[in-house]
């Protein structure tokens, strides 16, 4: 009687896809910036004070804010898609 035993590798799978940066903003005056909230503790706080600096430092236009449902997901294709249509720039706050 032989035994096989399976080794299983619970990483994720290296499917690297190469993208390049967006181009820099020349200015932050009169952009508009999307906010991304991991939904982590102290992320509404901590980009609510970012907004706050770029609008009132850096002359911001807009802000438009969306906070995930949690932090394990995604954000949700049709939300990406409709701040990319709105705004110029993004912060996607990571906090704990």
């Amino acid at each position: 009687m032989t035994s096989e035993i399976i080794v299983v590798d619970p990483a994720a799978e290296d499917d690297v896809q190469k993208a390049a940066l967006a181009p820099r903003l020349k200015t932050l005056e009169g952009a508009r910036v999307g906010l991304i909230d991991n939904s982590k503790h102290m992320a509404e706080e901590t980009l609510r004070e970012v907004e706050a600096l770029l609008k009132t430092r850096y002359g911001v236009s807009a802000v438009s804010y969306y906070r995930k449902r949690n932090a394990s997901v995604p954000t949700p294709p049709d939300v990406l898609q409709e701040l990319t249509s709105k705004c110029d720039a993004f912060v996607h706050g990571v906090a704990d």
